[in-house]
C-alpha cells in the first residue's frame, strides 16, 4: 500500500506563529527546579513529602484528562492550522501511590500532551526548553518532512537551550499512530520526554469505520534510583494506578499501543479477547492478523482492534515480560490495566489486595513483670559459678568445656540476634530501591553505633578493668572485683537487648537471649571466681556483692530496655548486644587456648550451638 507523505510547508502562515505565542497556560506545570536525569548515574530519585507544587509555565497548551489516562492538549486552531506550544520542564510526577519523582516533562504530564489533528492539517509545535539540559523533540514516524524538522541535535537542528524556542511544523497528510520525544539520551527519555500525536484520517477505511472507542495506551520505562529500566508504566502510571479500558458490551474498539521504552521489549496480552492487528507504525495492514498477545519492539507503534464480545466483567491486560508486572517483593506492578465492561464493578485493583501477603498475627509483648523475672534469670545464673571460688579442686579440662559449651551458645546467639538487628535496615533498603521510602539512615546509623558500643566502647571498660585488676594481681579479692565490673558492663547491654526484644513481642529472640546469656554468665561466674581458687576462700557475702555487681546489670538494663522500646532502639540494643557477644566469644576463646583445644573441646562447642538451635526451633514449633 503505498505511504501518504507529509507534505512539506514552505511557509508557515503568520497567524499561526501568534497564535502560538498568545495562548493561554495550562492547569499544570513545572516545581522553580530544574532535573537533569542524564547526570544522574543512581536515574531519578524519589521524592519524600512535601511534594513540591507546580505553576504553570506561559502560554503552553492546556490540557485534559483521557478516557484513557493520558492527557490531551487543547490546540490553538486557525483554519487547517492546529498549533500547539510545548514546554519541556521539571515537575513532580506520581507512578503510583508512594512513588513520585521529579520527572522532565511536556507540559507537566507524562506522557507528554497527546497531539490529536486532522489528515491535512497544518501541525505547528512550538517547542520551548525550560530545563537544564540543551534537547530537540524528534517527530518520530512522520516522513517526508524537510530535514529540518527531524529534531536531531548537530544533524539537523542546533540544540535548544534553556528557555529557547524551536518552531516544528508540518502539513499532517498520512493518518495514523505517531511519536514526538526527546532525541537526547536515554535517561532523559526515560524521565518522562515523550507524547503521542494521531492524526484522525479525513475518509476511514471500511475496516475502522465501526469504531467507537479510541484508546491510547503508551508503554514506558524509567530508570528509578538505577542505571537500568526497572519501572514500566502505562500512559505514566504504574499498576496499580492505572487506568481500566471502559467498554460496553458489543462494541468494537481501537487500541494503539506505543513501546517508547528505550531498551525493552513488551508483550501485551489481552484475556479473553482478541487483537485485530490493523496498522504498524502508521501502515494499515492487508492481511488479517489476530493474536492475543501483541509484541511491541522499542520505537514501534501498533493499532489493533478489539471486539467487545466476552462475558462483561474485569479483563486484564498486561505484559507477558513478567519482570515488566512485578515489583522487587513479587507484588503486582507495572504495565498492567484491563477491559473492563461499564455496568459491572471495576475489579482491577482488587487483584494487588488479593496477592498482599497476609498480615503476622499481631505480636504481644512480654508482660513487664514477666520479663523483670526473666532478666533477674539471666543476670542472676552468675551465681551458678560464683561458688567455684569455695571450691577446692577444678580441673582445667572442665573449666575448658564449660567454656567451649559457652562458646557455640554464643556464636549461634550472634547469628541469630545480628540477623533480627539487619532485618529492619534490610526492609528499608528495598522500600528505598523500590521508591516507596527514603534511604534507611537512622535505622543504619544506630545499628552501627550500637556495634561500636557493644564491640568497642564495652570491650574497651573490660579491657581497662583487665588492667585494673593486674595492677592488683597481689590482691585476689580487688582483682575479682574489678572482674565483676567489667563483665557487668557487659551484662548491662545483654539486658538491654532482652528488655528491647520483649517489648516487641519478640518473644523467641527475648527467651533465646535470656537462656543464652544465662548460661554465658554461669560461665562468667567462673571468671569471677579464677582469681581466688586456691588462693582466699571467700565469704558467702562476698560472692553475693560479686554476682550483684556482675550479675545486676542484665536485670537493670532488662528494665531500661523494656521501658523505653521503639523499633529504632530495638535494633541499637540488639546491635549492642552483637558487638557484646563478639567481644565475650574472643575473651572465653582466649581462655580455651591457655587451657588446650582438643577434638573434644571443639566437640563441645559444637554442642552448644546446635543446643542453642534446637531452642530457638523449639520456640518457633510453639508460637513463640
Amino acid at each position: 500500500m503505498r505511504l501518504l507523505p507529509f507534505r512539506r510547508v514552505p511557509v508557515l502562515p503568520a497567524v499561526a506563529v501568534v497564535l502560538l505565542l498568545g495562548m493561554p497556560g495550562p492547569v499544570f506545570a513545572d516545581a522553580d527546579e530544574t532535573v537533569s536525569p542524564n547526570t544522574a548515574s543512581l536515574g531519578l530519585q524519589p521524592l519524600g513529602a512535601p511534594i513540591p507544587v507546580a505553576t504553570p509555565a506561559p502560554g503552553e497548551s492546556r490540557v485534559f484528562a483521557r478516557p484513557d489516562g493520558a492527557y490531551q492538549a487543547i490546540p490553538t486552531v486557525s483554519g487547517r492550522t492546529r498549533a500547539f506550544h510545548i514546554v519541556e520542564r521539571a515537575a513532580p510526577w506520581t507512578l503510583k501511590p508512594g512513588l513520585t519523582v521529579m520527572a522532565n516533562t511536556y507540559n507537566g504530564v507524562v506522557p507528554g500532551p497527546v497531539l490529536v489533528v486532522h489528515q491535512g492539517d497544518t501541525v505547528a509545535i512550538d517547542y520551548e526548553n525550560e530545563g537544564a539540559t540543551p534537547d530537540s523533540i524528534h517527530m518520530h514516524g512522520v516522513h517526508d518532512i524537510p530535514v529540518e524538522m527531524d529534531g536531531v541535535g548537530g544533524i539537523s537542528q542546533s540544540l535548544v537551550t534553556h528557555g529557547g524556542h524551536f518552531l516544528y511544523h508540518f502539513v499532517a497528510d498520512q493518518p495514523g499512530t505517531f511519536i514526538y520525544h526527546s532525541h537526547d539520551d536515554e535517561a532523559m527519555v526515560d524521565s518522562g520526554l515523550y507524547g503521542a500525536i494521531i492524526v484522525e484520517p479525513s475518509n476511514p477505511p471500511p475496516f475502522e469505520r465501526g469504531l467507537t472507542g479510541d484508546f491510547l495506551e503508551m508503554i514506558s520505562s524509567w530508570q528509578i534510583q538505577s542505571a537500568a529500566e526497572n519501572h514500566f508504566t502505562l500512559n505514566g502510571k504504574e499498576y496499580p494506578a492505572t487506568r481500566a479500558l471502559d467498554v460496553h458490551a458489543g462494541e468494537r474498539f481501537r487500541i494503539r499501543w506505543i513501546n517508547i521504552s528505550g531498551e525493552e521489549f513488551h508483550t501485551m496480552h489481552t484475556h479473553g479477547h482478541y487483537q485485530q492487528i490493523i496498522a504498524r507504525d502508521a501502515v494499515p495492514v492487508d492481511y488479517k492478523d489476530i493474536q492475543d498477545t501483541v509484541l511491541v519492539a522499542p520505537g514501534q507503534r501498533v493499532d489493533v482492534a478489539v471486539d467487545a464480545d466476552a462475558k462483561p466483567g474485569t479483563w486484564l491486560i498486561h505484559c507477558h515480560v513478567l519482570d515488566h508486572i512485578e515489583d522487587s517483593g513479587g507484588m503486582p506492578a507495572g504495565l498492567i490495566t484491563a477491559i473492563h465492561y461499564i455496568g459491572t464493578p471495576n475489579t482491577l485493583t482488587a487483584m494487588y489486595r488479593a496477592m498482599m501477603p497476609a498480615a503476622p498475627p499481631p505480636t504481644r509483648a512480654l508482660g513487664f513483670w514477666t520479663t523483670v523475672m526473666l532478666g533477674a534469670i539471666a543476670g542472676f545464673t552468675i551465681f551458678l559459678g560464683l561458688p567455684i571460688a569455695r571450691a577446692r579442686r577444678l580441673t582445667p579440662q572442665t573449666i575448658a568445656l564449660l567454656n567451649a559449651l559457652a562458646i557455640g551458645i554464643l556464636l549461634y546467639l550472634v547469628v541469630e540476634i545480628a540477623q533480627n538487628a539487619i532485618a529492619p535496615i534490610e526492609q528499608g533498603l528495598n522500600a528505598w530501591h523500590a521508591g516507596a521510602a527514603a534511604f534507611p539512615f537512622a535505622v543504619a546509623f544506630v545499628f552501627v553505633a550500637g556495634l561500636a558500643i557493644g564491640l568497642v566502647g564495652l570491650g574497651s571498660a573490660a579491657t581497662h578493668f583487665t588492667r585494673q585488676a593486674a595492677m592488683h594481681a597481689e590482691n585476689p579479692i580487688v582483682l575479682a572485683a574489678l572482674i565483676a565490673v567489667g563483665i557487668g558492663a557487659h551484662n548491662f547491654g545483654e539486658g538491654l537487648a532482652i528488655g528491647a526484644s520483649a517489648a516487641s513481642g519478640a518473644t523467641a529472640v527475648a527467651v533465646a537471649l535470656i537462656v543464652g546469656f544465662g548460661l554465658h554468665n554461669a560461665t562468667e561466674g567462673f571468671g569471677v571466681a579464677a582469681p581466688l581458687v586456691g588462693r582466699v576462700v571467700p565469704s558467702w557475702a562476698q560472692i553475693g556483692l560479686a554476682g550483684l555487681i556482675a550479675g545486676g546489670p542484665t536485670f537493670l538494663g532488662t528494665i531500661l530496655g523494656y521501658s523505653f522500646y521503639s523499633p529504632t532502639l530495638s535494633v541499637f540494643f540488639l546491635a549492642i548486644a552483637v558487638g557484646a557477644l563478639v567481644f565475650v566469644i574472643g575473651e572465653l576463646w582466649s581462655v580455651l587456648k591457655k587451657t588446650g583445644l582438643s577434638g573434644f573441646v571443639t566437640a563441645t562447642m559444637c554442642l552448644g550451638f546446635l543446643i542453642a538451635l534446637a531452642t530457638e526451633l523449639f520456640l518457633d514449633m510453639n508460637g513463640g
